[in-house]
């Protein structure tokens, strides 16, 4: 709370200032309804939008800001479509959103204007058990399938490991959609840029021994307790839990006492952007050790994480990176086949259009369709940077190229 005040007094002035307007964005209808409340309690003209609100009163909402007459409105991702307000000079997630693509979406709509407007990105522990349990709950009565509940959670771990990448955001943001030409080698604006040198990381060597006991501390509690357990079972932290389960006998007990509760957390946040923790469970999400992490923890495999040093983890948090695995998209036989004939097929779309090949679909967008080989158009919404409108452009010439190339390398 202390950060969003602050950041809409610097952005707006303060209330009634006349200075342009801000989006606040919630995870949940009631976060939306429940900052909206304490933003009018400061003196702001907020409201608040979601899809749960009445047809006629999200229309009221929407003309009010577009008029100037709100400051802010603090809203789900419904709110946005069609926004056309160029004043925009904040906007503030309250929780990271589903991926990438929607941040990048969201943010989008400050500064429109070509003045200085602010982006915050605010990111918690509840915040991945949340997004785990959104994936997983029903939709219109229907629970969705493992496939796409976990397409959806890589997504949502890409946007994990961009807050945690240690580059420049508007270089890495523009390298995730296949736009090299365009980065900067460092804006100079963003928060990594601005803290650059002073950043100091833990030696690789001593950070992937960190990581391995935090592993054996999500091993203890797999299945049965949440992240707030596991913390205090690494610290050595009395928790009436860990007496009950005996694990405060275990030689995990404490095994990372000498380190803050922050710098635990984040750890254990970096290995679920890793893949090498996960959550499983409804109401109370509760941590799973992955086949990786398990490898990682016995030290089968190295974990690819880099740790800031513990002293400046208060004022840097989760400034660190995990890198991502080179073979993470690796392409067997078929895979690799399809995603050469997509990158023709690209290739010559872009030619007869005039546009660079990015424009049409990115590496990223090509590896998803080369491994998940959809074969309808409600299918291809599950890839990686597809989404409707690309559906009804490319989709019929995307689906003919991968049954076509997955059939000749068979």
């Amino acid at each position: 709370r202390r950060q969003v005040d602050a950041l809409l007094f610097e952005a707006l002035g303060g209330p009634g200032r006349a200075r342009g307007s801000a989006i606040v964005y919630a995870a949940t209808r009631r976060r939306a309804e429940q900052e909206a409340t304490r933003l009018s309690g400061l003196g702001f003209a907020a409201d608040c939008y979601h899809a749960g609100l009445q047809p006629e009163l999200r229309d009221q909402v929407q003309a009010r800001f577009a008029s100037g007459e709100l400051e802010v409105v603090a809203a789900t991702n419904a709110f946005g479509m069609g926004i056309d307000r160029a004043d925009v000079r904040a906007v503030i997630h309250l929780s990271p959103p589903s991926s990438i693509e929607s941040y990048y979406q969201e943010v989008g709509r400050a500064g429109r204007d070509g003045e200085p407007a602010f982006g915050l990105l605010l990111v918690s522990n509840n915040d991945l058990a949340l997004r785990r349990r959104l994936l997983e709950s029903p939709a219109d009565g229907r629970l969705p399938s493992s496939r796409v509940v976990e397409h959806k959670w890589q997504m949502f771990l890409e946007l994990l490991r961009l807050v945690q990448d240690e580059s420049c955001r508007h270089d890495t943001v523009l390298r995730y959609f296949g736009d090299e030409a365009e980065t900067l080698s460092g804006c100079g604006r963003c928060d990594v840029c601005v803290r650059k040198h002073s950043l100091a990381m833990v030696e690789p060597e001593v950070a992937s021994t960190l990581v391995r006991k935090a592993l054996s501390g999500v091993a203890r509690v797999h299945g049965q307790l949440g992240m707030v357990a596991a913390v205090h079972l690494l610290r050595g932290d009395r928790d009436p839990r860990l007496e009950r389960s005996g694990l405060q006998q275990t030689r995990t007990f404490g095994v990372l006492s000498g380190h803050d509760k922050t710098y635990v957390q984040a750890i254990l946040r970096r290995c679920v952007a890793a893949g090498l923790v996960s959550f499983s469970g409804d109401e109370h999400p509760v941590l799973v050790l992955t086949a990786e992490g398990a490898r990682v923890m016995r030290g089968e495999i190295l974990a690819e994480i880099a740790l800031p040093e513990a002293k400046q983890h208060a004022a840097f948090d989760d400034a660190a990176p995990t890198r991502v695995r080179k073979d993470a998209y690796a392409l067997d036989a078929i895979a690799e086949s399809v995603f050469a004939a997509l990158r023709a097929h690209r290739l010559e779309l872009a030619k007869e259009q005039g546009v660079p090949p990015y424009v049409i679909a990115n590496d990223r967008s090509l590896r998803d369709l080369a491994m998940l080989r959809p074969r309808n158009l409600d299918d291809l919404l599950m890839v990686h940077g597809i989404g409707p409108a690309k559906v009804e452009r490319y989709g019929a010439g995307f689906l003919k190229v991968v049954a076509q190339a997955a059939v000749a390398t068979r």
